[in-house]
């Protein structure tokens, strides 16, 4: 079964690699295909430091690329962007509407409400640390909203650094059910907690170095160089750690922009729509 969701929907599913002004890679987010544009997580709106992204997708060998572009972080969110940064729903859509994707089929959104517990689905994701594309399979084991009123399912099924933005498939169907979100674990906010307080530890002691000497050392920046080696630890801890469970956005909004774009890409539609209006408004 689950050989036939590979088989169906890996060669829609992209990696998107954020580089700095260095050519460091900064973050790995996984994203999909949908008609002509690119649905990951919100994320993707707010990669510090970024400069570059690339957008690839894969073979069915899980490594060869098959598809790439790069292009400036700048003109990935100001001028590819569709719809809202800040949109509280935990998606982000981009036009990628270029000749290099495409011969890349797209998914297709489930436009069920409800899903039961227990049901068994796939991710397909990119494994950050690796840079291949992996399928893992697991069940929704329970869902929910938050304070916004926007639904998650909690899928059991193990994730890792750069799966965020994944598509959730039933393999029934082959239809994506939900999304990925950026782990949203009390590890995760405890990592970010610490992250906070060791760059407000780095920001302190730059203000005093070099003012203190012990013979020719400088012990603020035996310091700094502690408080840095610990931020690395942290990041690589981070990183190379598996979640048991995910949260994963479901689709309401996502469906809303879609279904909404395709009557306006459709004038026979729209016009059938704004005639029903007009008979409507004179009766």
């Amino acid at each position: 079964m689950f050989s036939k969701v590979w088989e169906h929907c890996s060669a829609s599913v992209c990696c998107l690699n954020f580089y700095n002004g260095h050519g460091v890679l900064v973050d790995t987010l996984t994203g999909f295909k949908i008609n002509k544009s690119l649905v990951t997580c919100e994320q993707a709106f707010y990669v510090k430091g970024a400069h570059k992204v690339e957008i690839r997708f894969v073979e069915a060998d899980a490594n060869t690329p098959k598809a790439t572009l790069r292009v400036d972080y700048k003109e990935f969110i100001e001028d590819l962007r569709v719809g809202f940064t800040n949109n509280q729903a935990d998606y982000a859509v981009f036009n990628i509407d270029f000749p290099e994707f495409e011969s890349i089929p797209g998914l297709t959104l489930c436009e069920r409400w409800n899903y039961p517990i227990g049901m068994s689905v796939a991710v397909l994701g990119f494994d950050g640390n690796i840079q291949n594309l992996a399928i893992k399979t697991g069940i929704i084991s329970s869902a929910y909203a938050n304070k916004q009123g926007v639904r998650y399912l909690q899928i059991d099924s193990i994730t890792c650094y750069g799966n965020s933005g994944s598509p959730v498939i039933d393999p029934q169907t082959m239809q994506v059910v939900a999304i990925v979100s950026r782990r949203k674990t009390p590890a995760a906010k405890s990592y970010q907690d610490l992250m906070s307080y060791i760059n407000t530890n780095l920001e302190e002691l730059r203000k005093i170095e070099n003012r203190f000497m012990l013979g020719d050392i400088d012990p603020i920046q035996v310091l700094i160089a502690n408080q840095n080696q610990i931020k690395l630890l942290a990041n690589n801890i981070y990183k190379h750690t598996a979640n048991g469970t995910s949260q994963a956005v479901m689709l309401d909004h996502i469906i809303t922009y879609f279904n909404e774009k395709a009557i306006i890409d459709k004038p026979e539609v729209l016009g059938a729509l704004q005639e029903v209006e007009l008979k409507t408004n004179r009766e």
